[in-house]
């Protein structure tokens, strides 16, 4: 089955398997002059954007439970202005996040709220990013690793520490294709998101500023959560 553009949908698979391959993006010589443009102007309202090597992949499909994909390597800058175009849903490429999808001992989810000062300031959702270059080994890149290294870096939260959750979910909106870890912990929410806010107040320049606890997906009302957490909760707690 082919992921394309178009209603929001989440499934779980047992297995994600991306390679990574050399190929050039035709968007990146097409509109090079937009791009930098583009960049301008957004590091004219954000100046601490960072314009790093990022992966976006193509030609992903879904068959037998198993979630596949070919891996490039673009920047961020290109990244950005890809999002910002209105015909990019006619394109082949998506951009797949991986996730940390934190259960507490007592069945809620844990989303952060990334600080002030970022792209995403005030939105809520599960921790997560884009992949980069630390996530690739070689020509190899594993989502279980890259969902571990966000995991550690937002939250304080240590995979090895957590019992991980069998397979994946992935929830496809629009050009993103966001593949969900859960993470499960021995503590209460409670106990869970006060470990984490400790983490960040000992952090000088911490990704998140709160953590909000989600008892059930009847709760992800506010306009500041994604659509890809939206799902991605829809699909922990059907379960």
């Amino acid at each position: 089955m082919q992921l394309s553009a178009g209603p929001d949908r989440h499934l779980r698979v047992g297995e994600c398997a991306f390679a990574v391959a050399e190929w050039q993006w035709p968007l990146e010589e097409r509109h090079r002059s937009e791009i930098a443009l583009n960049w301008q102007r957004r590091l004219g309202v954000l100046p601490s954007l960072f314009d790093g090597t990022v992966y976006l992949s193509r030609d992903h499909a879904v068959d037998a439970g198993r979630l596949t994909g070919t891996l490039f390597k673009t920047d961020f800058k290109t990244l950005l202005y890809w999002r910002s175009l209105p015909f990019a849903a006619s394109d082949t490429v998506r951009e797949v996040n991986g996730y940390a999808l934190i259960r507490s001992a007592d069945g809620c989810l844990l989303f952060g709220r990334q600080a002030a000062g970022q792209l995403n300031s005030g939105r809520i959702y599960p921790p997560s990013g884009v992949i980069d270059a630390a996530d690739i080994a070689g020509n190899v890149f594993s989502i279980d690793a890259s969902t571990a290294r966000e995991l550690a870096e937002e939250t304080g939260l240590k995979a090895g520490d957590l019992e991980r959750g069998p397979g994946y979910v992935v929830a496809q909106s629009g050009l993103e294709v966001a593949v969900g870890i859960e993470w499960r912990s021995r503590l209460p929410a409670v106990e869970l998101r006060q470990q984490i806010l400790d983490f960040l107040r000992a952090d000088a320049t911490p990704e998140l500023d709160d953590i909000v606890i989600v008892a059930s997906e009847r709760e992800l009302t506010d306009a500041n959560v994604p659509v890809p957490a939206r799902l991605l909760a829809q699909a922990i707690f059907s379960v």
